[in-house]
Parts: structure tokens; sequence; C-alpha cells
């Protein structure tokens, strides 16, 4: 298990290993609901503002497709997954080890390691990567739910050079550790060895070390008091940790409360000297309570620079239905992390590596039958490339869809986003990149499209079509029968002759409803202030607006702003966002149109099976 954390999301998620979900998919589900919530889906959020030095929040309502998935690591951890356990222990792909370092009593072991060509979400050509497998024994009856080594670092003995090295760190709830953990307190993770790897044959020698190991737990203090502000709390007496309410602003409309907390010095840090160690169990955050109704959390990353008195934090509630006097009766709950021990270590560990055993050689696969995806959308396939972390894809559009014009052309499929990988005993998640009209990960990503099938979320197929659900770092896909299903095709729809009357907007709000071709309507909410129009797009959760609208009075036709602000967006009755375009200096005139520039629904008759491998 990968539970490291990088200053990126995107790091943090993909190397999460915790129960069913492919944080590889989730995290281009949610860069595409980042860019859905832009254009208005019902479905998807508009991303966080950068935090500015004085207000620094992580978990605001706006972000909620964001803080689910962050709430699912989040929730695991607190042991919501318990009823889902693995079933089926996959053999490691590489070389066994076995060597094992112990410490005051804790058990270090390295189980496996495996070595091969990372192409998932890497350039075309990949990257080497060495993973390795461990596990840690010897708790005793502490009440520890998560640990993780503060230092660590790897030498390759045989050119003296360091490696860079990923230690995941070790939780009670993660999928691969539940059944140890319940038998003998025994946790597994993994760790992603990058860098000057040798390829070339014979054996290598490798030294790691690792030293500072945390042992902590989550812990729960109710804050006494209702919140009010201008008030401060003692939160943790024997700390002397207090932290002062200093600004509230309830959005009635959209169901929001958005609260300004002061923290003093005191507020609860781990003291490693890495900063993501932990970093997705080390966050504090307060939670609003109406009796025994849990109305959501809120939270900052921890270690902050706080400036005592001085920076604040921001947590951004949904309180919608509460009346005033409910309101004046919210209660908190103060959530932080908690050392159980801390042993200083080291763990120093030699081991070797055999070529022929460890490493994976990439398998290039030509496809057998991609015919009735090509009969469904013009597109053809390249050869798959299988490494030990999956399977990749190139895609290869149509000529229509390559001819220059606009971005979007009518009748074009975009995208699938119900991919799937199997070969009979499992089935891997796929994702399509990078889509039309979202931005890649990767620069260089930009170009070539891709399908893509990773082994984090892998599910093991069983009998009576029942699954159950490992953890994979790696797989051998190689030699064996492969299949692909494609389902949910995204369609574009451009009509540049189709204009909707808005009649003559003014300051009090007007909705006109408009009907899409496949016969559901798109609400425009339309409201003059001063010289600016604001137009809310409010679409249903199976239409995405690709390019916004485009404006016309009196026959001149206006851009909307492209600036995103807070009023970019607004949260409509079922709690998410809709876009709002934004026409600045618009005169007055008799005759207000409006144009969905352009916009996608799914056509589910457009399912394709793909023989990759007979």
């Amino acid at each position: 298990m990968l539970r490291t954390t990088e200053k990126e999301t995107e790091r943090k998620l993909r190397n999460l290993k915790k129960e069913k979900p492919n944080y590889d998919a989730m995290w281009s589900r949610i860069r595409l609901e980042a860019d859905k919530r832009e254009s208005g889906w019902q479905e998807q959020v508009v991303p966080p503002k950068k935090a500015s030095p004085k207000k620094r929040w992580i978990m605001p309502a706006a972000c909620a497709s964001l803080a689910a998935v962050i709430a699912l690591g989040a929730a695991a951890s607190q042991g919501y997954f318990e009823s889902i356990r693995s079933e089926t222990k996959a053999a490691p792909l590489g070389q066994s080890v076995g060597v094992q370092k112990e410490v005051e009593g804790l058990i270090l072991k390295l189980n496996s390691a495996v070595q091969g060509t990372d192409r998932n979400n890497r350039p075309s050509e990949g990257i080497e990567r060495m993973i390795l497998d461990f596990s840690l024994s010897g708790f005793g009856s502490e009440d520890v739910r998560m640990a993780a080594f503060d230092q660590a670092s790897i030498t390759d003995l045989d050119t003296g050079k360091k490696l860079s090295i990923n230690m995941g760190d070790f939780n009670t709830n993660y999928s691969g550790s539940i059944e140890d953990w319940a038998a003998s307190r025994k946790l597994n993770t993994s760790a992603e060895i990058t860098g000057d790897l040798s390829k070339t044959e014979g054996k290598h020698r490798y030294r790691l070390e690792l030293s500072d190991l945390y042992m902590i737990k989550r812990s729960n203090v109710p804050i006494a008091g209702k919140v009010k502000l201008g008030e401060e709390y003692t939160v943790l007496p024997d700390r002397d940790f207090k932290m002062k309410i200093t600004d509230i602003r309830w959005d009635q409309k959209q169901g929001l409360m958005k609260i300004k907390f002061l923290p003093n010095q005191n507020v609860p840090r781990l003291d490693t000297q890495n900063p993501a160690t932990l970093g997705m169990d080390r966050g504090n955050y307060v939670s609003l309570k109406l009796g025994d109704k849990d109305l959501g959390y809120s939270g900052w990353s921890e270690p902050l620079n706080l400036k005592a008195g001085e920076d604040e934090v921001e947590g951004e509630y949904d309180v919608r239905g509460l009346t005033e006097d409910q309101v004046k009766d919210m209660t908190m709950t103060f959530n932080y992390a908690e050392t159980v021990r801390k042993v200083k270590g080291p763990w120093t560990i030699d081991f070797t590596l055999d070529s022929s055993k460890v490493q994976i050689p990439t398998e290039t696969v030509p496809i057998a039958d991609d015919s009735e995806l090509t009969e469904q959308t013009g597109w053809t396939l390249g050869d798959a490339q299988l490494d030990a972390y999956g399977v990749k894809i190139p895609l290869n559009r149509n000529a229509a869809d390559a001819e220059p014009g606009d971005r979007f052309k009518d009748g074009q499929v975009l995208n699938y986003t119900r991919i799937s990988l199997t070969d009979g005993k499992v089935t891997a998640v796929g994702i399509q990149e990078p889509m039309p009209g979202v931005e890649p990960r990767e620069q260089n990503q930009k170009g070539q499209e891709y399908f893509q099938f990773g082994t984090q979320g892998m599910e093991a197929n069983q009998k009576g079509d029942s699954k159950t659900y490992d953890a994979w770092s790696s797989y051998d896909f190689r030699g064996k029968p492969l299949t692909a299903t494609f389902g949910e095709a995204w369609i574009a729809h451009v009509d540049p002759e189709h204009w909707v009357s808005l009649g003559v907007p003014t300051a009090e709000e007007r909705t006109v409803t408009d009907t899409l071709v496949n016969g559901k309507n798109v609400e425009y909410t339309v409201h003059r202030k001063g010289a600016d129009i604001a137009v809310e797009i409010e679409v249903p959760k199976d239409v995405l607006v690709l390019e916004g609208t485009r404006l016309r009075v009196d026959g001149r036709d206006y851009a909307f702003d492209p600036t995103k602000t807070d009023a970019s967006a607004v949260r409509n009755e079922q709690g998410y966002y809709n876009r709002v375009d934004i026409y600045r200096n618009v005169p007055e005139g008799k005759a207000f149109e409006l144009n969905l520039i352009a916009y996608s629904t799914v056509d589910a008759t457009k399912k394709a099976t793909v023989v990759v491998r007979k």
C-alpha cells in the first residue's frame, strides 16, 4: 500500500490502496468532474482555489467529489470498511526475498520485489520502477491505527548510488492488512523505487535504511459550547490548545456555511521531519453537529507554519434545511492525529535481487479484434503494451475527428467512462486519456490518446459472478487471453443555429427552459446586475456542458468572461454545483437569446467488446 503524501492530491490518491476503488480511474474522474462542474454538469465540482498564506483549507463543500474520495480514505481509517475483506491472496509477481530486521520488538520484513517499466500515467516510453512489498509486526496490544517511517533511503550497493524511495505507510483498514491485523496484528505496505535502476543481467545488491517509526491513532474530542462568532474554545486543556471563531458566513440560498477558525500555537502536530509522513492521516478536522446529527467536517493540512494569533483556517459546511435556531444550537468536534509510540530505529536491510526473477519485461501484443469499437466510433487501436503494472493501448481516432476546426464536432464520440479489461480471473478498470476538453495531467501526454488499465483496485472474479477485492501492486497479464469492454459513450452536440429567447434580463432572477437533443431539459436562470448579466446553467446528471454559452443581444454576440471567481458556480437544491456564465458590460436591448455552444450526452447503445488477445 502506497499511502505516502505528495504535494499534489493526484499523488495522494494514486498511492492509496484501500479496498476496491481504482484510484487512477478515480483521479481521472475527479479531473473530469472538475471540468464538468466548471461547465455546468450537475454532478461535478469547481476546483478549489489556491490557498493564500492567511487562508488555508482542504475540505470545502465546493470540493465535494474530491472530499468524498479523501473521506473514503478517512472512513477506512475509522473502520467503515472492516466488513469488506480480501478473500483471495494475490501471488507475488517478481522475486520473493524474505529478509527481516527487528528493533524494539517491531519486525520489518521485506517479502518480495518486482521491477519493470511502468506506463500508467507516464510518457509512452514509461519509467523503470521497482515495487517492494513489506510487512510489519510486533505491535503488541497498543492501540495503533496507522504507522509510517519518517526517514527512508535505499542504496544500490553495486554502484553506490542512492535511489528514490516513496515508502508507503501502514494502516489497519487497508484491505491488504485487515485479515493479517485481525489474526496476528501484522500490517502490510509497499514502497516505490525509481531512479537509476539497473536493467543488466545478474544479481544486484541493495541496502534499505528506515528510521523514526511513528505509530498513531485518530482521536475525537467534543468541543464544549455552541458555535458562536467571537467565541474562543479550549479544545485540548492538557496542551493548552485553543481555537477562536473569527468569522461566520451563512449563504442560505446555497445552504453553505463558512467558518473561520484561529488556532493558537499549540495546534496538534506530529513532530516528523518529513511533512509528507502519514500525510493522509495527520490532518486536523472540525465537524459540526446538531444534536446527534453529523453535519459534516472540514479540515486543514498538518503541519502548518501557523503564526500564533494571525493565521486563520476556514471550514465549509453543508447546512441546508437548518433554521436560525438550529444553527445557533450547533456544536463542534475536533479530530486529530495522536502519537501512540515512536521508535527511533534504524531498520537496516541488505538484500540481493536476481534480474531473471525480479525483472518483468514488457510484452507487446497486436489487437486481435477491435471491429466492434471501430464500427461504433471509427476508432482503431494500436498494439497493447503489457507490463508489470498494467496494460496500455493507443487509440487512433477517425479522420473526421482529426479535421481542423472547432474543438468539438457534432455527433463526435468523445470518450467512454465505463471501461474494463479481464483475463477471466481478474478485472481491471480502465480510463481514457487524455480526454477531449480535459487538460492532461502531464504535458507529455498531449497528442496520443490511449486506454490504460492499472492494477490498483483490480477485482478478482469468483464463481457465481461474485467479486472479491485484493491489493495488487503488480500483476502478470502476459500470455493470457484478454478482453476489453467499453460502455457509456459520451457524444458531442454542437448546433450554432439553435437559440433560445431569454426575455429582457432584470435584477430579478428568471428561469428559461430549453430542450436538448436527448429530450431532457436545460434550465437557464438569468438576471442582470448592473452592466453584467449572469446565466446559471442547470442540466441533468447525464449531460455535460463542454463550452458554455453564447449570448446574443439584438443580433450582436457576446462571449462570457472566462475568469473563474466565486460567482462562477452556484450550488443548487440537490447540493450540486451549477455553472454560471457571466457576461460583462452588456448593453440594454430588446431581444436576448442564448446558444449552448457544445455539450455531450450519454449513448448507452454504443457498447463494444475488443479482443486484445484470444
